[in-house]
């Protein structure tokens, strides 16, 4: 890598004006203003408005107040950084404005440090400023500060019901309904205070279950004065929606409690799991913690799904809950899958040694990412006894026994070996993994690992969503998932040099507090945050045991490429279909936090039946000149399409592209480079006959769309044309109107399997 300061900011003082607006000078101006000395930079205490706007490319705010943020909506393509040290109101003021409205134009930044970290402080925040992030508020601090909590809403006195009594009959009357009432209030009570347990219980679980306690107490009330109601209201046949409430509320009931004995057992599972000095009966209470996890897993999923299906969406909390719901189920999942195995994953009577790959997807690569570092984890009979972070060049560096790249690696990166920071050059974990265990063998004699995992920089910031913040002492620095990417490449490349313990002090500190801080943490939210990930791709895991890589891949987790073949052995006649796009980043940078690519697919049948697939694919890099970790995007693309496929055109920027690389085994593979300099947007389109065409007849068509490991969600468009002598009888998409063909757009976060029933004439 290059010795390259990350997060200096350089610019191109012709294309670049900055006006900084202050209120009066000060040191930290003045540091500033150096980092800016490239630029054309004017100073004033006024601001012209309209004129001001007009002239600037970027205006810095400092501790200045006067401000109407509405005034910026008309100048998107501009920058207003607007920095303040001592005025929070204005400043969360401002960013909620500025949220609120969609303003991402607009940076702001509440400072609050001291003057010796402003040379650091001034280098992270303008690379926030000038970065594409969507994030608008950025608070500056190196201490941790504990968060005030919002204060809980009162509850409005509602206004007592004054009864008026004309008549005895009217008397007896409201004495009858108000007695057949008497459950009412304490339901509400009830229901209130388990939807305040619910929203607050991965944030504050102790206000949680003080909530579960009001809520069961007003629950239990409730339920003993509707045995007096019951029948009269079951003869005016009015008791189903009461009592759909009354089992909602024991139904989430039920699940708060169950999720603070998960919370619990998954802390009690945790310690017992890094406790070293267990005794055999320790050993034989964590494996019963286990199975009563297990259990309370069951509860919960039966319970949120009964809650999913009576929840009520009447309002947008309401509807926000049910989307929580979603995503709690999915988290359940993977606790349900994997609990059955923890015995294999932690070796039970044994020893196992498994393989973290640390790889950063800001210079992906078709596995996910360059692989910066790693880390080797020791595990015997339910104990994990010991982690080790390394440094990748330090491994790298006693490579013994070369071995040749791929031909990418060494022709465009004139690197003539292969090296463990570049192994994940496949869109296959499993391969890729084989190849990093190789090699780290051959360099520090590893030996031979039971399983591992790749995570890469977007699945280490859901983890932290989780922790909300980590303070590390070793570098008196507060990480959140907000920060953690800037951070890592902070202290990973700044004055980098192969050999470097820099990053690996940082990564090891980093994952010290991690586990330490995981006791104390959501384990519903930490097991959202694993099983997102691994959705996502963001996460691939593999084991060597059978049955657990059996697991990993039904439920698609291992990162594998799936086979261009039919999956419906009952269809007579069906067209298999396949695209995988991967990228992989030979530039040396951090380009990919810069780049969007969405794409686009079309399938076009003509009358004869033969199908002319057009993948488009476009490239944007909004990197800034000259501003690292950004930099021109240089790109070594592959398309992995159904074997035997006939390529007919390739372009960027409809001009032909005659020289690129292809192989046709399992998969058409082809393959090419395509740089897309700063600012620069490009278009690469492949244009290619499958080998199957469409006969006479009902059958099947069969798209398998996979997306890149580490790779982050991107628009995919899919249309399907087809001529007058062929119809759809049935699909698995929800299409846009356009005729009788199919226009279908998606955001890819994973894979896809697009079915279409059709009928030739």
């Amino acid at each position: 890598m290059n010795k390259k300061n990350i997060l200096t900011a350089e610019f191109d003082s012709s294309r670049q004006k900055v006006l900084i607006v202050r209120s009066h000078p000060t040191h930290f101006l003045q540091l500033l203003k150096s980092k800016l000395v490239d630029c054309t930079v004017h100073q004033r205490e006024t601001y012209d408005g309209e004129d001001d706007c007009e002239t600037y490319d970027v205006i810095f705010f400092i501790e200045y107040t006067s401000i109407i943020l509405s005034e910026f909506t008309q100048y998107p393509h501009k920058k207003f950084i607007f920095i303040s040290s001592h005025n929070y109101d204005e400043v969360q003021s401002l960013s909620s404005y500025a949220y609120d409205h969609k303003l991402l134009q607009v940076k702001i930044i509440y400072l609050q440090t001291d003057p010796e970290y402003y040379e650091k402080d001034i280098t992270t925040l303008l690379w926030f400023s000038f970065s594409p992030t969507e994030d608008i508020y950025l608070h500056i601090y190196h201490t941790q500060k504990s968060r005030s909590q919002k204060p809980l809403k009162k509850m409005q006195n509602k206004k007592k019901f004054k009864l008026t009594m004309k008549s005895v009959i009217f008397t007896g009357l409201l004495f009858f309904i108000t007695a057949h009432l008497l459950f009412v209030p304490p339901l509400i009570m009830a229901s209130y205070w388990h939807f305040r347990a619910f929203v607050t219980m991965k944030t504050a679980p102790q206000t949680s279950a003080r909530y579960v306690s009001q809520a069961t107490s007003a629950l239990d009330l409730t339920q003993s004065l509707y045995i007096f109601s019951q029948p009269v209201f079951h003869f005016l046949s009015i008791a189903l929606p009461i009592e759909d409430i009354i089992v909602l509320n024991k139904s989430t009931n039920t699940l708060l409690k169950g999720a603070a004995r998960l919370q619990k057992h998954g802390s009690l599972i945790y310690q017992g799991v890094f406790d070293r000095n267990k005794t055999d009966q320790q050993v034989q209470e964590l494996k019963k913690s286990i199975l009563t996890m297990q259990s309370d897993v069951s509860v919960l999923t039966e319970n949120l799904e009964l809650i999913h299906l009576k929840l009520p969406d009447w309002n947008d909390q309401l509807v926000q809950a049910k989307v929580d719901i979603v995503t709690y189920l999915d988290a359940l999942t993977l606790v349900e899958t994997l609990t059955p195995h923890l015995d294999i994953l932690l070796a039970e009577g044994g020893e196992k040694q498994y393989l973290l790959l640390f790889a950063n997807n800001m210079e992906l690569r078709p596995g996910g990412g360059f692989i910066g570092s790693f880390a080797t984890v020791k595990v015997h009979n339910y104990t994990i006894e010991a982690i080790e972070v390394f440094d990748v060049y330090d491994a790298d560096g006693q490579l013994k026994e070369p071995t040749e790249p791929p031909a990418p690696i060494g022709e465009i990166l004139n690197q003539p070996y292969w090296f463990v920071r570049d192994s994940a050059f496949t869109g296959d974990f499993v391969y890729n993994f084989k190849e990093a265990e190789l090699l780290l063998d051959e360099e520090i004699q590893t030996g031979s690992f039971d399983g591992g995992l790749l995570i890469t920089t977007t699945a280490v910031q859901e983890l932290l969503s989780a922790v909300d913040a980590l303070y590390i002492p070793d570098f008196q620095e507060t990480i959140t998932h907000e920060n953690f990417y800037i951070k890592a490449q902070l202290y990973a490349e700044s004055s980098f040099f192969p050999g470097s313990r820099q990053k690996k002090s940082f990564l090891s500190s980093v994952m010290d507090q991690l586990l330490l801080g995981l006791p104390d943490v959501s384990m519903v939210e930490l097991v959202r945050g694993i099983e997102h990930g691994l959705n996502t791709k963001q996460l691939v895991i593999y084991s060597k045991n059978p049955t657990l890589q059996q697991v990993f891949e039904q439920h698609y987790w291992a990162g594998r490429t799936l086979k261009p073949h039919c999956t419906i052995p009952e269809a007579l006649h069906c067209i298999p279909d396949y695209i995988m796009p991967l990228d992989a980043n030979l530039g040396v940078n951090k380009a990919n936090f810069f780049v969007s690519r969405p794409m686009s697919l079309n399938v076009s049948i003509d009358e004869s039946g033969t199908i002319t697939n057009t993948a488009t694919l476009t490239y944007t890099n909004d990197s800034l000149q000259d501003v690292f970790p950004g930099g021109p995007y240089k790109n070594y693309f592959q398309l992995m399409i159904p074997p035997n496929a006939q390529i007919k055109k390739i372009t960027i920027d409809e001009v032909p592209v005659e020289d690129f690389d292809e192989t046709n085994l399992e998969y058409k593979i082809v393959g090419f480079l395509v740089e897309i300099p700063v600012q620069t947007t490009k278009v690469v389109t492949v244009t290619y006959v499958l080998p199957t065409t469409i006969v006479r007849g009902d059958g099947v068509y069969q798209l398998i769309f996979q997306k890149q490991i580490g790779s982050e969600n991107a628009n995919l468009t899919f249309t399907f044309d087809h001529p007058d002598n062929v119809s759809i009888t049935r699909h698995n998409l929800s299409p846009l109107a356009k005729g009788a063909d199919i226009l279908y757009n998606t955001s890819i976060s994973s894979g896809k399997i697009f079915l279409i029933e059709f009928s030739k004439k």
